[in-house]
């Protein structure tokens, strides 16, 4: 047979290790997960492309009025920080009726009612007579809230 004895004719060329030769299905099968993973990536790019033109699409819904409203309170926590200043008072007064409060403002004076009834509950002035610290405590709101109209 001709080129048998000769590697560097016909055959590999020199110095060449010799492939592994596959069968045609490996090679198949090969050549098919190659594709199925191409796809895949491309899928995903796809993907990550659609999620990102849809944050960018997407505006911004909703009322945003309890955000306005908290932002100067949290002005007033930072500020609070640095100098002290008195309690109850804030820089833009409370509408008389919860109906025309903002969710926020609601909020700030449930909390602020929650702790002054905490601080009542815990006085040893409420232990000894309750009905009588409530009285007081009741007058002195009024007194700050009305302005001085008792």
């Amino acid at each position: 047979m001709v080129g048998e004895g000769l590697p560097g004719i016909l055959g590999q060329p020199r110095g060449a290790e010799a492939k592994t030769i596959l069968p045609k299905k490996e090679k198949l099968k090969l050549r098919r997960e190659r594709w199925l993973q191409k796809i895949e990536a491309i899928k995903l790019a796809e993907q990550k492309l659609k999620a990102e033109r849809r944050r960018r699409a997407t505006v911004v819904v909703g009322d945003l009025q309890p955000l306005r409203d908290a932002l100067p309170e949290l002005l007033e926590l930072e500020a609070g920080a640095r100098r002290p200043h008195a309690r109850g008072t804030s820089s833009k007064p409370r509408p008389a009726e919860l109906s025309r409060m903002s969710a926020a403002q609601r909020l700030q004076l449930l909390e602020e009612e929650r702790t002054r009834f905490r601080d009542l509950l815990a006085s040893p002035a409420y232990r000894a007579s309750p009905l009588q610290t409530i009285g007081q405590q009741l007058a002195r709101q009024m007194q700050l809230d009305g302005g001085g109209l008792l």
